[in-house]
């Protein structure tokens, strides 16, 4: 971390005024300063002062309608983000953080202008959004966002890794100030919200997740996030502060949003076969995920659940597939058969080959596994593809046609 008071005397010796020293200068006085739209405080950092809105929700507080707060084990959020093994005692050591910049694209010439931040204390949820009146207070913003995360284990954002924290670590970089981000755990909740709702939403983006999932519904006063860089670029113009509200409350609901998600998905997690699921399309997107945890007693019961629900025609049988394939690596061959026996039924062609291989290469019975293949071709015939993809599977088909009768013939059998 940079040692501040050191650095305040070095600047000094050079004569470089800091603080309550160094007077804030405009062009143009605003008639409606930060300060007068958003109810908040400046905060003394050694390179000036930054403006900082703050509000605490209490403990139960409810975010649409899911809690705010996790009580759930946080064990497999943990596994899934290759973090340390941290626990609801360490939560308080959480950060959750998103930003408002001056673009959307990154870059050494974007910036954030505003950064909200949020964790839990004893009082509750501690929400701190940092705002800047113009880019010279960026220092101050930087040095007010680390004090604020002093102590933290770990950072929840949403497509942070992608955006949020590189940005930030390039503007402290650029600042000649340490980050304090090295070093600590990332919990990015956007590849888990796609791996989890992918099949269920159209979207993914946090604004439907926490609509979809949470319940939330923003008000009046939201702004959407691509006119956000805009309307900074406008006030920096005006110095007029009142349409930064709506960037406030915008903020705000994304930082209670990252909380709702992380308690939500700790719950999904550790209870995966909670009465609460309703969808079967969210079974699914468990199952698949626990199987990609190696979790396989978790994944074998969600997906038996997945296909006793409702799910579209097409989820359906890309499920028994899924699900066959993962019984065949498990060596269960019985509960492997029994799906490929329906898919056949149905004339998917990939149930014939496994069926094919099966008879082939465990039971040693050539003519049968000739028969399935015999049958994968008439089954082609019947269905409509691409040109390409016929001509693919008609070409491995006859392969293993002739393959298995050119056994047949030096066996002799008939």
């Amino acid at each position: 971390m940079t040692d501040w008071q050191s650095l305040s005397d070095q600047l000094k010796a050079l004569g470089v005024k800091l603080g309550k020293d160094q007077t804030l200068k405009n062009a143009r006085p605003s008639k409606y300063p930060i300060e007068k739209v958003i109810e908040g405080r400046f905060w003394d950092m050694i390179f000036g002062q930054v403006f900082c809105h703050e509000e605490i929700y209490q403990w139960d507080y409810q975010h649409g309608s899911k809690p705010l707060s996790p009580s759930d084990s946080i064990t497999t959020l943990c596994q899934w983000a290759n973090a340390n093994p941290l626990s609801l005692d360490d939560l308080e050591n959480f950060i959750f953080l998103d930003t408002e910049t001056s673009g959307l694209a990154g870059g050494t010439g974007t910036y954030a202008f505003e950064v909200g931040v949020g964790r839990f204390t004893n009082e509750g949820f501690r929400l701190a959004q940092f705002f800047m009146r113009h880019p010279g207070e960026e220092p101050a913003l930087l040095a007010g966002l680390t004090q604020f995360m002093d102590g933290m284990k770990a950072v929840v954002t949403y497509n942070g890794k992608s955006f949020d924290i590189p940005l930030l670590n390039t503007r402290y970089t650029l600042m000649g100030m340490s980050s304090p981000f090295s070093g600590i755990d990332h919990f990015d909740l956007l590849p888990l919200a796609r791996r989890l709702w992918r099949i269920r939403l159209e979207s993914r983006t946090l604004g439907n997740v926490e609509n979809q999932i949470l319940g939330v519904n923003r008000g009046e006063e939201e702004v959407p996030g691509y006119l956000i860089p805009e309307m900074y670029f406008e006030y920096l113009k005006t110095m007029d502060a009142r349409p930064m509200a709506g960037i406030f409350y915008h903020n705000a609901i994304d930082i209670l949003s990252l909380a709702g998600l992380f308690s939500h998905m700790a719950f999904l997690l550790n209870d995966p076969h909670s009465k609460q699921i309703h969808h079967g399309e969210d079974l699914v997107s468990l199952a698949r995920f626990f199987e990609s945890m190696d979790d396989l007693p978790q994944a074998e019961t969600l997906y038996q659940n997945a296909l006793k629900s409702k799910l579209p025609d097409d989820l359906y049988w890309d499920t028994v597939e899924r699900f066959s394939f993962f019984l065949k690596r498990k060596g269960d061959w019985e509960g492997a058969i029994r799906l490929w026996q329906m898919a056949a039924e149905k004339n998917h062609l990939y149930a014939f080959v496994e069926l094919a291989k099966y008879f082939e290469h465990q039971t040693r019975d050539i003519l049968e596994a000739e028969q399935l293949t015999q049958k994968a071709i008439a089954a082609l015939e019947k269905q409509i593809l691409p040109v390409y993809i016929y001509h693919q599977w008609r070409e491995e088909l006859e392969h293993r046609l002739n393959r298995l009768q050119r056994k047949i013939a030096q066996s002799g059998e008939k």
